[in-house]
């Protein structure tokens, strides 16, 4: 009984004070995780209710951002083909004038190259009439017409040359970017010209990728934002389940006055459900509880526990059939039948799990009537 009495208070203690353990956290780690996780647990509701408002105000965002970028490529565009336009006519201008003679396809072709114009790109030299004299390329049906005739929309050009700038003009229904350079003497203009739907076709298939990739990436977020709202609303209604049917399974185990546990040999620790903590009269936690533990509150007489799992080791044995005595929390021996099996005897790692029955009527009476 030395070992009994040894217990009394110690032991019953040890098993108490499991009680502020529950988290499963200790020391420090405690201190600092506790608080945090519990302020995450109440506010994990109002986070995943905000999920969909912030990957909505994130594709905003995306979309805001990723318009204004583009808004400013399509100005440097435009910036950049109206400087292209006006080096080139004043370079044309300044060819004619120094060789009033020359007007060939080979000079407007070498300007043209010069200036690094496109395709799209007309280069037109006029007499002081205003009328094409020369044009590149040669397929543009503009040789021998007006060019202020062609031209709506920009009379500006053809009164102030350079100092009108490149305007917005219309030829044909089409709108177009022109520059005009006259002459010192005004007896002729250089002008170049470009469409603006060439001038921005690289600009619009930019665009038209940035949709593309914007939609693609919003539909996979709807896409991830209904899986973890489906997923989530499986896991509530899993644990939902998993809860009722674990408090369906204790209160079983409550009336039968019996309790689980699971003991894992390898780390020497052993899992009680709460019947069993029910039934010996401690507070019940969600800790494991070591071998010494478990050991302080058996009978010295009926047993060592530390023997039976040596046993059950060396694969001598690989179930638990055992009536024995457990200290209650109120100083009275409950006594207990247990019985485990070895979940795999071939496993490295040896785990046992199974019941522990209340049968202390049942060997009261035994004795009473052994008695009489």
């Amino acid at each position: 009984m030395a070992k009994a009495d040894a217990w009394g208070a110690p032991g019953g203690i040890a098993l108490e004070r499991r009680e502020t353990r529950r988290d499963g956290l200790a020391g420090n780690t405690r201190l600092i995780a506790q608080p945090a996780y519990k302020r995450l647990l109440a506010a994990e509701p109002l986070l995943r209710r905000s999920i969909p408002a912030l990957i909505i105000i994130f594709l905003v965002v995306v979309a805001a951002l990723r318009v204004l970028s583009l808004m400013n490529e399509r100005d440097e565009v435009e910036r950049d083909a109206r400087a292209i336009l006006a080096l080139a006519a004043g370079q044309l201008a300044r060819s004619v004038s120094t060789n009033p003679a020359d007007t060939s396809q080979d000079v407007l072709e070498t300007i043209g190259r010069q200036g690094a114009l496109g395709r799209s790109h007309v280069l037109a030299v006029t007499d002081s009439a205003f009328k094409i004299i020369a044009v590149s390329p040669q397929s543009t049906p503009w040789h021998g017409r007006s060019l202020d005739g062609l031209v709506q929309g920009g009379q500006p050009l053809f009164m102030f040359g350079d100092r009108a700038g490149v305007m917005e003009v219309s030829i044909d229904g089409r709108d177009w970017y022109a520059a005009v350079s006259l002459s010192g003497d005004r007896k002729g203009a250089a002008a170049a010209l470009v469409p603006q739907d060439a001038v921005f076709e690289t600009w619009r298939k930019t665009v038209s990728l940035n949709v593309t990739l914007f939609v693609l990436t919003a539909g996979v977020l709807i896409v991830i934002l209904y899986a973890y709202f489906g997923q989530a609303a499986r896991a509530q209604a899993a644990d939902r389940i998993y809860l009722e049917a674990h408090q369906r399974i204790d209160m079983a185990l409550v009336r039968g006055r019996c309790g689980l546990w699971d003991w894992d040999m390898v780390r020497g620790k052993m899992y009680w459900s709460r019947s069993m903590y029910d039934m010996l009269g401690y507070q019940p936690c969600d800790t494991m509880l070591s071998f010494g533990e478990v050991d302080e509150i058996i009978h010295p007489d009926d047993g060592d526990l530390f023997q039976l799992a040596n046993r059950i080791v060396a694969r001598e044995i690989d179930h638990i059939d055992q009536v024995f005595r457990m200290r209650h929390a109120d100083g009275q021996w409950v006594w207990m039948r247990a019985r485990a099996q070895v979940i795999d005897p071939e496993a490295p790692e040896i785990q046992l799990i199974g019941i522990a029955v209340d049968v202390t009527e049942q060997r009261h009476l035994a004795l009473r009537s052994e008695a009489a």
